[in-house]
């Protein structure tokens, strides 16, 4: 038999594998968001950021407005059809009676087209003004995906701070305790008095809150982070990364202005603009010339008197407005309105993004200068605390010199991942204003920052 023992025992093997074979394939579908680099949070802010994808969104918006401008360049044509019934016994056209029948029922099917020839050349401005409008939202896109890079890149390097604070915390506590334990043993042996051990204990009891408050800071910049890439999964969040080793000066802020004058993305969005008002400015005059089209129909008209008789009309007609109320003097004073207020709005902005360029200049140069201040002062309260345990064991120092050295020194390295991180947010904060693209990966320190 073909279907024989060795068939039978294939089933249950197969039963068992295929449930395996799909969980795997489920589990290889999932994202896993554990172990994310600066460069991976960037990635995945730009494909599922929603105010990134809402202002890429807005450019198809744009380029429709650009179709349908341009669609005035084409004839339009219009199909027209209809039935009606009449009184016989009505006045004939010129309002007297008649002595012949009238027709009771009409039907009519038409074809009409009107190609516009001149307009003031109000379509071709307003072409151009919608496709200017579309280049300047995909440089709105470009800030948007500058801003974005930032915000990702501030909340990985707080993430990277939190979880240092947190490292911090444990060896301040983990000292803490070993000193708790050691003025407790000199106390049962009589050589301190009970109040050097409750200053030990409240030292332990204090490292214990911010060791706590430290890992509630982990967590929440973990959902900060993942908030602010727009992760659509509710998945865990974690990276890695640590605090930057190299810490060099930022260029001079006028060379970083003459840069940003020239690849920041709002000001080139707002040079557009100030075009696209410009030659709105010019489609709203077009208003006062008069409109020139070629416009043509043919029909069919049926009457019960009569018959169906075939019609058409071909001609070049002129329309121009000689008064409509002030309609077009208010829509030209309006764009002439918008086209001054961009620019006052871009004097406003160049102003602005000077200010925020030599303020992120200074937080990073602020932040360098620090970080050397501190490298220098860990190193001194290292040597100070190890001095003061040192002589507290011979007897030579109290408990309140290691407790205040120990102090000092947790102090310094909570200042120094302060001052490295700022440094580094600085230093996006540049780059953003300046549009230069996303912080470039840096090298990650092998010490975690704690010594530098």
């Amino acid at each position: 038999m073909p279907f024989g023992l060795k068939g039978i025992l294939l089933v249950p093997a197969v039963v068992w594998v295929m449930p395996l074979f799909l969980l795997n394939q489920a589990m290889a579908l999932e994202h896993d968001y554990r172990a994310l680099t600066l460069d991976d949070c960037l990635a995945l802010s730009r494909e599922q950021n929603p105010v990134l994808s809402a202002s890429r969104e807005k450019v198809q918006e744009l380029v429709a407005d650009y179709q349908a401008a341009r669609s005035k360049f084409f004839p339009r044509l219009v199909l027209v059809s209809y039935y009606d019934r009449q009184p016989p016994n009505r006045f004939s056209s010129g309002g007297a009676l008649t002595n012949f029948e009238l027709f009771k029922r009409e039907g009519l099917t038409s074809v009409t087209g009107k190609q516009i020839i001149f307009d003031g050349l109000k379509t071709h401005y307003n072409t151009k003004a919608a496709k200017i409008g579309a280049q300047a939202q995909k440089e709105e896109v470009q800030r948007t995906a500058a801003e974005v890079a930032f915000a990702v890149t501030e909340a990985f390097f707080r993430l990277i701070e939190s979880k240092e604070n947190l490292q911090v915390a444990q060896e301040a506590l983990r000292q803490r305790q070993e000193f708790a334990k050691l003025t407790n043993a000199f106390f049962q042996a009589g050589k301190i008095t009970h109040l050097d051990s409750f200053r030990a204990q409240s030292q332990v009891s204090e490292a214990e809150q911010a060791v706590v408050e430290a890992d509630n800071a982990v967590r929440l910049a973990k959902e900060i982070l993942a908030r602010t890439m727009g992760l659509n999964e509710p998945a865990p969040v974690d990276i890695k990364g640590q605090l930057p080793r190299e810490f060099t000066a930022a260029a001079a802020v006028n060379s970083l202005w003459q840069e940003t004058l020239k690849t920041n993305p709002e000001l080139k969005r707002l040079s557009l603009e100030i075009e696209q008002s410009q030659t709105l400015v010019k489609a709203a005059r077009g208003a006062y010339l008069p409109e020139v089209s070629l416009q043509a129909g043919s029909d069919v008209r049926h009457r019960d008197l009569g018959g169906t008789k075939p019609e058409w009309i071909a001609g070049v007609f002129m329309e121009y407005p000689f008064f409509e109320g002030g309609l077009t003097r208010a829509q030209v004073a309006k764009v002439n309105s918008q086209n001054l207020q961009l620019l006052e709005k871009k004097r406003d902005r160049l102003n602005g993004i000077k200010v925020d360029l030599t303020t992120a200049w200074k937080d990073q140069e602020n932040a360098r200068q620090g970080v050397v201040t501190t490298r220098q002062t860990i190193a001194t309260n290292e040597e100070a605390y190890a001095s003061a345990d040192v002589l507290y064991r011979h007897g030579k120092a109290i408990g309140l010199d290691v407790l205040q050295a120990q102090v000092d020194l947790t102090s310094s390295r909570f200042t120094y991942i302060k001052y490295a991180v700022a440094y580094e947010i600085g230093r996006a904060r540049i780059r953003q204003i300046a549009g230069s693209g996303p912080t470039p990966s840096y090298q990650p320190s092998n010490n975690g920052g704690q010594k530098p």
